[in-house]
């Protein structure tokens, strides 16, 4: 799954280019729709680990900001899909990986349910 992570990183830099400067945290949030589990990515201008409204967005209105998780995923439980997505975005973070991709600038990453806690990757 990391290698999806960082090619579907890399095609939103390529549609819309470099975020602002302004924007110091992205969450990588992850819902369950018709079409099975999905990742999405929103960035955001300010950021407390204290309270997890900051990540309160809209869903991103393009295709292209969705990450269709693989297929051997879809028939996991969330809690399941979570700490996948969870242990993949970590190990990119441990890498170095995610400092290649528009995310690299970021104070702060964070994956989870919309509905859940946001567990904190950097």
């Amino acid at each position: 799954m990391k290698k999806e992570i960082l090619d579907w990183l890399q095609n939103i830099e390529k549609q819309d280019g470099t975020p602002p400067e302004q924007v110091i945290v992205f969450n990588f949030g992850l819902i369950e729709s018709d079409e099975g589990y999905k990742m999405y990515l929103v960035g955001g201008f300010e950021y407390s680990e204290e309270d997890d409204n900051w990540a309160i967005f809209d869903l991103p209105t393009k295709d292209y900001r969705y990450l269709k998780l693989p297929d051997d995923m879809q028939d996991e439980s969330w809690e399941n899909v979570l700490e996948i997505a969870e242990t993949a975005l970590k190990e990119l973070e441990k890498e170095g990986a995610l400092n290649k991709t528009l995310v690299r600038k970021a104070k702060a990453l964070t994956t989870g349910f919309d509905d859940g806690e946001l567990i904190k990757i950097r």
